[in-house]
C-alpha cells in the first residue's frame, strides 16, 4: 500500500495539478495515470502500460481523446509501463510539443493518438497571445482530428474485410475532367457524342467528378458527388440524396461521370441500376429503377 501511495503521488506531481515548484516550460498532459498490474496484463496479452484513472477538463489528454479506462502502451518511440519511463519521455519536451501515443481503447483495439502537450493551469504561456503560435496549434489539432477520422475509417474497413463483409476493391484512376476547346471563329456541323446519342434513360439526377483531394480524403480512387436531385425523380425515389458520393454502380468502380454515361448507354427504362454510395462516412445501397428518357 505504501509503494502504490508512493506510485500515485509521483503521477499526481507530474500530470495533474504539479508542485509550487514546477516552471512554466514543464510539459502538461493532464491526466492521472496507473502502472497495470502484472496480471492484468498477462490477461489482456500486453508487456504492461499505464492505465487511465483520470482525464482533467480542458485538457492536453481530454482534447487528443484519452479516455478513463484506456491504457497507454507507448509514447513517442519507446514503450512505457513504468512512471519512469513516461518522465524519461517528457523530460526532454516542452508545452506546444506533439506526442504520440500508442493506446489500448476500452473496445480492446489499438489506437494511435497525438496529443499537444500543454501547460499546466495557472502557469504563464510566455507565448500564449502570439498570432502565429495560435494559428499553428490550430492547424495542429485540425491535422491530428483528420488523421483519427481516417484512422477510425481505415479501422472499420479491415474490420470489414477480415469478417467478410467487404470486398477488396480494383478501381480504375479517375477521368480528368473534359476540357472544352475554344469555339471555332466559323460554323461547325454540330457532333453528337456516341454515348450520349445511345443514352435512353434517366435517373433524375446529376453528378461531378471528385478532386483528386476528395478523392483522397474519402479514401476512394474516382468517385462523382451526386449534385442535383430531381423532384420525383428516379434517384429521389430510391433515397439517393444531394451530395451523396458514388462508389460502385451496377457493382463497378465508378471512375467518373464519362464511366456513369457509358455504364447507361448500355441500359433501358425499367432496368434496376445498384449504387454504392458514401453517406457521412458510411457505405450504403440503393438501387434505382431507371426511367425513360424525354
Amino acid at each position: 500500500m505504501r509503494h502504490l501511495t508512493r506510485i500515485v503521488l509521483v503521477m499526481a506531481v507530474m500530470f495533474a495539478a504539479g508542485t509550487v515548484t514546477a516552471q512554466a516550460n514543464t510539459p502538461w498532459l493532464g491526466c492521472g495515470l496507473q502502472v497495470v498490474e502484472a496480471a492484468d496484463a498477462r490477461r489482456m496479452g500486453i508487456e504492461g502500460g499505464l492505465k487511465v484513472t483520470r482525464v482533467d477538463d480542458k485538457s492536453p489528454a481530454k482534447d487528443a481523446g484519452l479516455e478513463v479506462g484506456d491504457i497507454i502502451l507507448s509514447a513517442g518511440q519507446s514503450t512505457v509501463t513504468t512512471i519512469d519511463a513516461m518522465r524519461a519521455v517528457l523530460k526532454d519536451l516542452r508545452p506546444g510539443d506533439l506526442l504520440s501515443l500508442g493506446v489500448r481503447r476500452g473496445n480492446g483495439r489499438n489506437e494511435p493518438l497525438i496529443v499537444t502537450l500543454g501547460t499546466q493551469p495557472g502557469k504563464e504561456d510566455p507565448f500564449a497571445d502570439d498570432a502565429k503560435v495560435k494559428e499553428l496549434r490550430k492547424k495542429l489539432g485540425d491535422l491530428d482530428a483528420e488523421r483519427r477520422r481516417t484512422a477510425n475509417e481505415l479501422e472499420r474497413r479491415l474490420e470489414d474485410l477480415r469478417s467478410g463483409k467487404a470486398h477488396k476493391e480494383t478501381q480504375p484512376q479517375p477521368v480528368p475532367p473534359r476540357v472544352e476547346e475554344p469555339a471555332p471563329a466559323k460554323p461547325e456541323p454540330k457532333v453528337i457524342e456516341p454515348e450520349r446519342a445511345t443514352l435512353t434513360v434517366t435517373m433524375g439526377a446529376s453528378f461531378v467528378n471528385l478532386t483528386p483531394e476528395e478523392s483522397k480524403r474519402h479514401g476512394i480512387e474516382g468517385g462523382v458527388k451526386a449534385s442535383t436531385i430531381t423532384d420525383n425523380g428516379a434517384a429521389a425515389e430510391a433515397g439517393l440524396k444531394e451530395g451523396d458520393i458514388l462508389v460502385k454502380a451496377g457493382g463497378e468502380a465508378v471512375g467518373g461521370t464519362g464511366h456513369m454515361r457509358t455504364l447507361l448507354a448500355g441500359m433501358k427504362a425499367g432496368d434496376k441500376l445498384e449504387l454504392e454510395v458514401l453517406r457521412a462516412g458510411k457505405r450504403v445501397t440503393v438501387t434505382v429503377v431507371l426511367r425513360p428518357r424525354n
